[in-house]
């Protein structure tokens, strides 16, 4: 975790060279901003009330998932490209050091030492920085106010999309690794979902571009599978990669007959304890509904590979 923080802040001092304090309006801000923003407020009311109850161990998860999850593995890089062009980059930076600063205060009863050099450094950078109006740094950590979650910031809407916007993401990335697709050849992909679901998702479409090298091509309930794709289901989505030119075809009929023998076995092992009596007598009954839903979900994602297997075949017979 501390190699990754390090990592993650010598990257955003590299990139503060140049960095000028100034006013940052709301306007200005793009969705990233508005999102890490939010979710940095959030994060901050959960560590300060944690601390103050002395829940060490809820603190130090909050802070872990923020600063691995959001801003280290994703801010970090959705903010790249900004750094890079010099009409952005003001406004990048600005963000950019003024979440450091927080974070770092925030994870400063965890990791003194590390954070206080962090500190040092972004004050030599950055001396004046905070959104929306740039103030002098305090010259240690030590004596640095404890940061107070702006309220304002909050926008529960903007952490749905990024939410939603996460698991896409990663399922994207997960059948280019699973299909051993080369990180420079751009895939395109489809999403079935509700309406709700497609609003949330297709202003994103730019930033799938560049943070996975994939080009969306449809969203919504009406989107059907490529002949030849392969498919992620998550809650109320299913996500599919055309393959058509990019994967050997009875390469992946076997593949995907492997995936649907082993789910055919999950599925009749959930069936089996659901249907035996001594088990629903005397289960709680949230514990039976959780079997259930487990069970709903299997048939799902066998439905799903089933379906991409009958494509297949059709695929390698035409």
């Amino acid at each position: 975790f501390c190699n990754k923080l390090w990592n993650a802040s010598r990257f955003a001092l590299m990139n503060l060279e140049g960095y000028a304090p100034a006013d940052v309006g709301d306007a200005e801000l793009l969705i990233g901003d508005r999102w890490i923003l939010s979710r940095l407020a959030t994060v901050t009311d959960q560590v300060t009330e944690a601390l103050a109850g002395f829940r060490y161990a809820d603190a130090a998860r909050a802070l872990y998932g923020f600063a691995w999850d959001e801003f280290c593995s994703f801010y970090v890089e959705m903010v790249k490209g900004r750094l890079q062009d010099p009409a952005t980059r003001p406004v990048a930076q600005r963000v950019l050091a003024h979440t450091l600063d927080v974070l770092v205060r925030l994870l400063h009863p965890m990791i003194p030492f590390l954070t206080e050099e962090v500190w040092q450094r972004l004050g030599d950078v950055a001396p004046r920085r905070g959104i929306p109006t740039a103030q002098p740094a305090a010259e240690s950590i030590m004596i640095a106010p404890w940061p107070e979650a702006d309220a304002a910031r909050r926008d529960e809407r903007i952490e749905a999309q990024f939410g939603l916007f996460q698991e896409v993401l990663r399922a994207v990335r997960e059948i280019r690794s699973r299909q051993n697709v080369p990180p420079k050849t751009r895939i395109e992909f489809s999403v079935r979902c509700d309406a709700e679901t497609a609003g949330l998702l297709r202003p994103m479409e730019r930033h799938f571009e560049s943070m996975a090298g994939a080009r969306p091509t449809g969203w919504g309930a009406d989107v059907e599978p490529p002949a030849l794709s392969a498919n992620v289901v998550l809650p109320g989505m299913e996500i599919f990669v055309d393959l058509a030119e990019l994967i050997d075809v009875a390469a992946e009929i076997k593949k995907k007959r492997d995936e649907l023998e082993k789910l055919d076995g999950f599925v009749v092992a959930k069936r089996t304890k659901l249907e035996n009596e001594s088990f629903t007598s005397r289960a709680p009954a949230a514990v039976i509904e959780k079997e259930r839903e487990g069970l709903a979900e299997l048939e799902e994602k066998r439905a799903a590979t089933a379906a991409t297997l009958d494509s297949l075949m059709k695929l390698q017979k035409a």
